[in-house]
């Protein structure tokens, strides 16, 4: 019977190895998470912003027409910023979705890796 001593410098290393790929995907889930809740709080400026315009109009204006336009011009605005947010976002969307994807090809090639690694070394020891 042999007597191994154990290293534990060698597990850590493994463990750092086999999780490092999952840790990875944990801080670019976090940054993310982050990006869309700057995001969803700028649309909510964007709505904030909108409102108080309307209710400016609607005590700053001196007759219907003017009110009327003023309004439809704010709309067209929000519109505008609505239709750049939605842009944005589908950008956010992209860029996790090619992440996600590019994790999931490294982790698999690692896998296939690992594994031909352990066949080939199993068929040394045989």
């Amino acid at each position: 019977m042999t007597d191994h001593k154990f290293d534990l410098d060698s597990v850590l290393n493994t463990y750092r190895d086999t999780f490092a790929p999952v840790v990875k995907v944990q801080h670019k889930g976090l940054q993310t998470l982050e990006r869309l809740a700057r995001y969803q709080f700028a649309v909510a400026g964007d709505y904030l912003d909108w409102s108080i315009a309307h209710a400016n109009v609607g005590v700053t204006s001196n007759n219907l027409a003017d009110g009327v336009a003023k309004h439809t011009e704010l709309n067209s605005r929000l519109g505008d910023k609505l239709r750049a947010r939605a842009q944005e976002f589908s950008q956010i969307a992209n860029e996790t979705q090619g992440a996600v994807s590019q994790w999931f090809n490294q982790a698999g090639a690692e896998v296939v890796r690992k594994t031909a690694e352990v066949v080939r070394k199993t068929k040394k020891a045989a």
